[in-house]
């Protein structure tokens, strides 16, 4: 199961698992203190049983079940048997779920895995909190108190579009390395104020500007193509769609690639679609809204008639009653916004994009 990076770890998400009768009972009092999560026990355990803990029989066939079904694993046994049981499992961090390890006293809450991304940092403390003993957390920028870019990408509601940057862009906030940051909606600016050595490039990007070592680009636009940089993508366009009954998803999407290709503008920038709600069952519109993984959002005639647009249409209220359908589903979704791309149009679609404000 993917992880939903930046979300908080829901308790019904949250497995516990145990071997000894002591880290039984440690995992029923931890469970006590989690409703939501559920205990898995080896089934010799009948008390544990009657409580409502789940039983197995093998800790190696019960492991990667929890894996795929859960975001994160508590695991109350040796440190080496979790080690060994989740190493064949491990893909990614941005998959794979937080894993916190405790001694059956639960002295030490050690989190194994996933600590920013997948939350193993906050529900090691959490847990520790618990039990009394102390959290162990070994990611470096805890330890040295510095800023963790995956997390603040969590916290910013950031989507990373090339994980592989990350490990150098987080070495140069480490080892204090110079750094290039474009970020003009100053997402970022708080979060790295302290960090030395940072150069923030400002407008115009200029082929001189171009960076000579780690940089992070964290805006809705393409990055120059030559520029090796950690995306940060923030959702934050808006994008309108009227259309005609019947049209089907590819020629939608294909307006919306080639005007955001034309716009230098990312995809993955997208925080949702907005129509008219005549459209909201309209087949093709629905497919590229599940095609891109984003939400599609409808208003009626009389949350659109009063929106003011650039770009009117006589046309579009005879057929429907309202002056625009893209432009003004987009402005009025976006609450307070940029119309950046005015009305585009196929023989079938209408597209336009607002870019909302970070703050709304």
């Amino acid at each position: 199961m993917d992880i939903e990076v930046g979300a908080q770890i829901p308790e019904s998400s949250i497995a516990i698992v145990a071997l000894t009768r002591n880290g039984v009972g440690l995992a029923l009092r931890i469970q006590s203190r989690m409703p939501g999560s559920v205990c898995y026990v080896p089934e010799r355990h009948d008390f544990a049983l009657a409580m409502g803990a789940r039983g197995f029989d093998r800790v190696r066939s019960i492991i990667p079940k929890l894996w795929v079904e859960y975001r994160a694993l508590i695991c109350i046994m040796a440190t080496g048997i979790v080690v060994r049981q989740i190493g064949p499992l491990m893909r990614l961090k941005t998959v794979d779920p937080a894993v916190v390890v405790l001694d059956e006293r639960g002295s030490f809450c050690i989190s194994l895995i996933s600590g920013h991304m997948g939350g193993a940092n906050e529900l090691a403390r959490r847990v520790a909190a618990f039990t009394g003993g102390q959290a162990v957390i070994t990611t470096a920028s805890d330890v040295q108190g510095k800023p963790a870019l995956d997390l603040i990408a969590q916290n910013r509601g950031l989507e990373m579009e090339n994980i592989a940057q990350l490990k150098t862009v987080s070495r140069a906030i480490l080892e204090s390395e110079p750094l290039m940051v474009f970020d003009p909606h100053a997402i970022l600016r708080r979060d790295l104020s302290r960090v030395p050595r940072i150069t923030w490039i400002e407008e115009p990007v200029s082929p001189a500007s171009r960076p000579q070592g780690p940089c992070v680009w964290a805006s809705e636009r393409t990055a120059p193509r030559d520029w090796s940089c950690l995306i940060l993508r923030p959702k934050n366009l808006v994008v309108g769609i009227g259309c005609n009954r019947n049209t089907p998803a590819e020629e939608i999407l294909e307006l919306i690639r080639t005007v955001f290709e034309e716009q230098g503008l990312a995809i993955q920038a997208i925080r949702n679609m907005a129509s008219l709600d005549l459209k909201s069952d309209e087949r093709g519109l629905l497919e590229t809204a599940a095609y891109l993984r984003r939400p599609v959002y409808f208003y009626a005639r009389g949350q659109v008639e009063n929106v003011v647009v650039p770009n009117p249409s006589t046309q579009v209220m005879s057929h429907v009653g309202v002056q625009s359908v893209c432009e003004a589903t987009a402005i009025l979704s976006a609450r307070k916004g940029v119309l950046i791309v005015p009305k585009r149009k196929t023989r079938n679609v209408t597209l336009a994009v607002v870019r909302a404000d970070l703050s709304s």
